[in-house]
């Protein structure tokens, strides 16, 4: 199963935001990094994918249906958003929101299978120790991870992810963003994580989307993207490719 945009136009009244967006075919499995400077148009994207907002002309296909000819709860149970910004004071703990994220679309009752999926995806997380804490207690990028975490808990198809790792320390940027691409590869879905940081796309994506002012530039392969010239083109910025002592790609950016 893939996903594919074609011919995409969004606007508000007197303002388009996106225009032709086609990006091409993107494969269950593949961990999908969206690029691009402030104000692309990223985040409205991902607000057109889910539903949230209606483009005003072409089509998302996801397999063989249209999105948008899909009963909005049907929408809902295929496509996962996290949005960029994530705050509760809710009195809830952290393992009673991520339940509740698994609950959400089925019934509310509660078997013995739920908490164990609850408590292997906790642990995978790394957020066992923060499991009987409140959520409201925590910092933000404790909570950013946890909003992760009850994102890849649904049983969708697709997830959009914008900014996951905003709030996170080095540490646990590289820990969740791996924990994302297996995740990803293992259940086979389709995840675009819509990111600034370079290195992260370059070390952890396989495929790369870059947009700028509403339209997708290019598209393709990480290794293709990050040493195509419109990549700086887009960023204005001098771009330098390396690899790491694992072989991993790098990325140097300078004025």
């Amino acid at each position: 199963m893939s996903l594919h945009v074609r011919g995409l136009d969004f606007a508000y009244p007197a303002k388009p935001v996106l225009q032709g967006i086609d990006t091409g075919a993107l494969a269950a499995g593949q961990l999908t990094a969206l690029l691009g400077p402030n104000a692309a148009g990223k985040s409205t994207l991902f607000r057109c994918i889910a539903g949230l907002l209606p483009p005003q002309a072409g089509e998302i296909q996801l397999g063989e249906a249209r999105l948008h000819d899909l009963p909005r709860a049907e929408r809902i149970r295929r496509v996962c958003y996290m949005p960029q910004t994530f705050s509760s004071s809710a009195a809830l703990t952290v393992f009673e929101v991520v339940l509740l994220a698994r609950k959400h679309l089925q019934d509310w009752q509660v078997r013995d299978d739920d908490v164990a999926i609850v408590e292997r995806l906790l642990q995978r997380c790394g957020l066992v120790h923060l499991a009987e804490r409140y959520i409201g207690e925590l910092s933000g990028g404790q909570q950013q991870m946890v909003s992760i975490c009850q994102a890849m808990l649904r049983p969708a198809d697709v997830f959009l992810l914008d900014e996951p790792t905003s709030a996170l320390d080095l540490r646990h940027q590289l820990e969740m963003m791996q924990t994302l691409r297996d995740l990803t590869s293992e259940r086979q879905v389709v995840t675009i994580a819509a990111m600034h940081d370079l290195n992260l796309a370059a070390r952890f994506a396989n495929h790369l989307l870059l947009m700028r002012a509403g339209r997708i530039l290019a598209a393709g392969p990480k290794e293709e993207i990050l040493s195509s010239p419109v990549l700086a083109e887009t960023y204005g910025v001098k771009i330098e490719l390396g690899r790491t002592s694992d072989g991993g790609m790098m990325v140097g950016a300078r004025l």
